[in-house]
């Protein structure tokens, strides 16, 4: 038996545990199951941000663009993520060729329930740090777009890339959590959502998910979940 504390989640269970969350959500009820996959990770996205704000105000760090930048709470690993700027003025525009996300769910074939997180996280999340702050994902690699394409309707001058890179290095790893505790946040978040706006339904599409979680990662790779979000 694998020990708990042994057990360490990637993106990948990460992935794949959204997309079971939007599979049996949006086969069971159509439009409405799409609607409340959206609503789920729109709170999700805004519970990380509101995370991510509260430890800026406690370093007494304002709530500005640069910060909302800096104080992210992952980082990828080797070869996982491939990043670009495409420009910095007038606004930042970001680019995404490569996504773990994408390739988890794609190797479980489960990319067209997969691609639901990708239309609204990031500018949930934005929203969620700042309320006054909005953000676009134009295209999507998930959506079979060669690139996804963020618009940031803030500049990104070459003061501000210095700004952001010394807060980066001081702040070091103090705001990063692994993947144990984003999934884990992600089940309950999604949980949350999904009895509050289906009832017994959403109870029993939970079910449904982690059934299939269990059987494709194994019962250690849930109870770890649950040691962090009970």
């Amino acid at each position: 038996m694998v020990k708990v504390e042994m057990v360490h989640c990637t993106i990948e269970h990460h992935a794949v545990l959204f997309a079971l969350f939007a599979k049996y959500t949006i086969d069971s009820f159509g439009e409405k199951g799409k609607d409340t996959i959206f609503i789920g990770i729109e709170n999700y996205g805004h519970e990380r941000g509101n995370r991510m704000a509260e430890r800026a105000i406690a370093n007494g760090d304002a709530l500005d663009f640069i910060n909302s930048q800096a104080y992210g709470e992952w980082v990828p690993e080797k070869d996982e993520m491939e990043f670009a700027i495409l420009k910095t003025e007038p606004e930042l525009v970001s680019t995404v060729t490569k996504c773990e996300w994408c390739s988890s769910w794609k190797r479980y074939n489960l990319l067209n329930y997969g691609k639901y997180y990708c239309i609204n996280i990031d500018a949930a999340v934005f929203n969620g740090f700042n309320k006054k702050f909005h953000m676009e994902a134009s295209s999507n690699l998930s959506f079979g777009a060669d690139h996804c394409e963020f618009h940031w309707e803030n500049p990104m001058h070459e003061e501000d890339m210095i700004k952001l890179t010394q807060k980066r290095a001081e702040l070091g790893t103090s705001c990063i959590r692994d993947f144990n505790f984003h999934t884990a946040h992600l089940l309950y978040s999604m949980s949350e959502t999904l009895k509050n706006k289906l009832g017994k339904d959403g109870i029993s599409i939970i079910s449904q998910v982690l059934e299939k979680y269990i059987e494709l990662f194994g019962k250690e790779y849930l109870d770890v979940l649950k040691r962090i979000y009970k």
